[in-house]
């Protein structure tokens, strides 16, 4: 397995991924998360963390093909209510289904908290839905905690 920075040449692949890992959104809450789409309509998402100033995605290639990746971005908060801190954001983590459970999604945690690091972060963030028992559970072993819970009701239309 190699694992490198993602170039503009991985944006197919990062679409796909990232279509994998939205099916098992849209699956869970389709009032919320798009279903299928056209192959390249994430295009423009995808491609703000690649060779971008601040954030970066990480890719876990096999076989010269792209099975995973993850992006993470850096930012300071200075809200006035707030302790003024330099953090990192995990914005999307993707492993390709026929390859989860094999700690691909955690060595590109590992890389995403050294770059993190590398660019001045003092922490790092994800959100994460309540329905994602993987995604939790992976998180809790390395190491994450809950902070806040982001709560929701739906309004009648």
């Amino acid at each position: 397995m190699l694992y490198r920075e993602a170039n503009p040449a991985d944006l197919p692949s990062l679409c796909a991924l990232g279509e994998e890992v939205n099916s098992i959104h849209h699956a869970a809450w389709p009032e919320v998360f798009a279903g299928p789409g056209a192959p390249d309509r994430d295009l423009a998402h995808w491609s703000q963390s690649v060779a971008a100033d601040n954030a970066t995605t990480f890719v876990a290639e096999e076989d010269a093909r792209v099975v995973g990746f993850v992006n993470v971005s850096v930012t300071t908060e200075t809200h006035s209510l707030l302790q003024p801190m330099r953090f990192a954001r995990i914005g999307s983590i993707s492993v390709t289904a026929t390859r989860r459970g094999c700690g691909i999604g955690s060595r590109l945690m590992a890389l995403a908290e050294q770059w993190a690091t590398q660019n001045g972060a003092r922490e790092l963030r994800l959100g994460v839905w309540e329905f994602n028992q993987t995604a939790l559970s992976m998180y809790a072993e390395l190491g994450y905690e809950v902070r806040a819970h982001l709560l929701g009701k739906r309004l009648p239309t």
